[in-house]
């Protein structure tokens, strides 16, 4: 499998390993279920064949997608909040994102009680976070969430929110954040959410629409879908117009 250096762009014989690795294991997917259909491979080896080819195409387009992002950080970072505060209004990232912060599960309501364990402490920091949020004071968000993250790396809220606040910030790395929650718990919803924006305000269409069916999948409570739903027409709608603006014109 080709070695992936996850804080940096590929380097070109990298990134074309796993674009063919990527492009192998789906035709194998492909070629398993015909195979499978037709009776040539039993219930047994279908699953445990499925569930490997499966994992590693995932994984090859993580690193693709991740490789591409970084590309976009390095090479555009002054064009970032420019092109968000043109795009924000087509595509509500920001509007959509607030009701993924007022409404995401888990959530303690005002006045609910505290017994000061480190879990619940932790929870007056994520709930003060949210606030700084959905206030978009960002820096204020980033500095809580960078301290929930120093004592609980792997907090998934902490690191998926973080990347939406970077993102409102205007910073770029937020995308990154965000690739990198994904990896660490596939099954968060929120975060392939705010990928979808993220990516869809950076002009790459199809992997925000490819979030979205990652988000569908993991059945998110039905108010976070509505919103899911209206943020995938707009981003279609973004897409057929950018398909539309680039097509060559027709011969004279």
């Amino acid at each position: 499998m080709t070695a992936v250096d996850g804080t940096r762009p590929l380097d070109p014989d990298t990134l074309a390993a796993l674009e063919e690795q990527r492009e192998f294991l789906l035709r194998s997917l492909e070629d398993l279920e015909r195979e499978h259909d037709a009776g040539d491979v039993d219930d047994h080896d279908y699953a445990s064949l499925k569930d490997d080819y499966t994992a590693r195409a995932a994984r090859s387009i993580r690193a693709i997608e991740a490789h591409h992002a970084r590309v976009a950080a390095a090479g555009a970072p002054r064009s970032w909040p420019r092109t968000l505060a043109v795009l924000a209004g087509v595509v509500a990232f920001a509007v959509v994102a607030g009701v993924l912060v007022a409404h995401f599960s888990g959530r303690r309501e005002a006045g609910d009680a505290l017994t000061g364990d480190i879990r619940e402490s932790t929870r007056t920091q994520l709930d003060n976070a949210r606030l700084a949020l959905q206030q978009e004071r960002y820096d204020d968000a980033i500095e809580i969430y960078d301290e929930v993250l120093a004592d609980q790396p792997d907090n998934i809220e902490a690191m998926a929110y973080k990347g939406r606040a970077q993102i409102g910030n205007g910073d770029m790395d937020g995308v990154l954040t965000l690739i990198e929650a994904a990896e660490a718990d596939p099954d968060y919803p929120d975060t392939h959410y705010f990928l979808a924006g993220a990516f869809a305000v950076a002009g790459r269409y199809d992997s925000a629409l490819q979030e979205l069916d990652r988000f569908d999948a993991l059945d998110p409570p039905r108010e976070l879908a509505a919103e899911a739903d209206d943020l995938r027409s707009q981003i279609e709608a973004l897409r057929s117009t950018a398909t539309s603006t680039t097509a060559p014109a027709p011969a004279p």
